[in-house]
């Protein structure tokens, strides 16, 4: 079984490079009271109010056994059970809290930030805890879709150790240097001379780790070409699934396009709005694991490119924005070890693409041991 380990506080001296490159420390997620919290509570979740905060504080080791019973009434008279009901071709208009889970299921999340990714409940799981915050429950209903009744849910909450936050995972101020990042290009490039986007994150992992850490919160894999997100289109359609795998355009660092793309967003705007990132293997090796770069940005809307007119996507100026929310939603599902800020001696602070938007940042990296 994949071990998860609490999201650690680094050694908050900063390490310094002759190039005045830096390393900061990341602060851990607030801790919870958790000394007198019981083992056993029952809750109501009503249909018409969203999501209900349980009161229940979670934290990493702890094992969540949930079971609900109950049923709520849809405007057109349709009963649902806690284990939902399966889409149907309308349903490719809405957008759920939760896409991959059944109209009106029970689902959960763990704490109020905007980038926890939500989880399946249904009728009766057991779900092992790999972040801290509260228990938060509803029932999978868009906004267009409202329903009455509710569900009584038992929750058993049992807990295990998980060792010594310091223990438990490695500095990343022992294990980074900050002066690697000096080597690395500032900025992803469209092939034709022209820079783009800011790299703003690194991750220290397999491929693997990478994948999960990003398919486990929410994000997903964007199809490579048209004519894959044709096909791949058609077969969402014809599965009463939502396309969401919309293709992003191939950028260029260390004379080669990207070894991943991911994004997330709703389904409904996907095309036009959506968080995403393009990530490059480097040739460094840090912990025995590879070390990644990438570029987080936020598609906002549309704009003229500047190199031809044609209409292009436009990304959110303030990129610090999304490489935090990428921390946030990466960090809820216990992907991440350790992590820390590295300002390179050049940092990127204001810019233009390669499509002539305009960006700002504090010229910061994001860097996330994985585990």
């Amino acid at each position: 079984m994949r071990r998860f380990v609490v999201f650690v506080l680094l050694a908050v001296t900063p390490v310094l490079s002759a190039q005045t490159a830096r390393i900061e420390a990341i602060a851990p997620t607030a801790p919870v009271a958790v000394a007198h919290r019981k083992d056993h509570a029952t809750v109501t979740i009503d249909a018409t109010k969203g999501w209900i905060d349980t009161g229940i504080p979670l934290v990493p080791g702890d094992t969540l056994t949930v079971k609900a019973n109950g049923t709520i009434t849809l405007a057109n008279g349709q009963t649902i059970t806690p284990d939902g009901k399966e889409h149907f071709w309308r349903d490719l208009l809405r957008q759920y809290p939760l896409p991959t889970a059944q109209t009106g299921a029970l689902i959960g999340r763990i704490g109020d930030n905007e980038a926890a990714w939500p989880f399946s409940i249904g009728a009766g799981e057991t779900i092992p805890v790999r972040s801290t915050g509260n228990l938060f429950l509803a029932a999978n209903l868009s906004d267009g879709l409202t329903a009455t009744g509710s569900y009584k849910v038992s929750i058993t909450l049992a807990s295990t150790p998980s060792g010594s936050a310091t223990a438990a995972a490695l500095s990343l101020s022992q294990l980074l240097q900050p002066a690697i990042f000096d080597a690395f290009p500032r900025r992803d490039d469209d092939g034709q001379g022209n820079v783009g986007d800011a790299v703003n994150f690194a991750l220290i992992g397999s491929e693997q780790q990478v994948q999960d850490a990003f398919l486990h919160s929410g994000w997903f894999a964007v199809d490579a070409d048209r004519n894959t997100a044709i096909l791949h289109g058609l077969l969402a359609t014809l599965s009463k699934e939502p396309y969401r795998e919309v293709p992003m355009s191939t950028l260029y660092l260390f004379g080669r396009p990207q070894d991943m793309s991911f994004a997330r967003g709703d389904t409904l705007r996907v095309a036009a709005e959506r968080h995403h990132v393009r990530i490059w293997k480097t040739t460094q090796v840090i912990n025995g694991q590879p070390l990644w770069i990438g570029s987080a940005t936020y598609d906002n809307g549309f704009a003229r490119d500047s190199r031809n007119g044609q209409v292009t996507h436009s990304i959110a100026p303030a990129i610090d924005t999304e490489r935090d929310f990428l921390r946030d939603s990466v960090t809820s599902t216990g992907a991440v070890a350790a992590a820390a800020y590295v300002t390179p001696s050049d940092p990127i602070r204001e810019a233009k693409t390669a499509t002539g938007a305009s960006f700002h940042s504090d010229g910061r990296i994001l860097v996330m041991l994985l585990q």
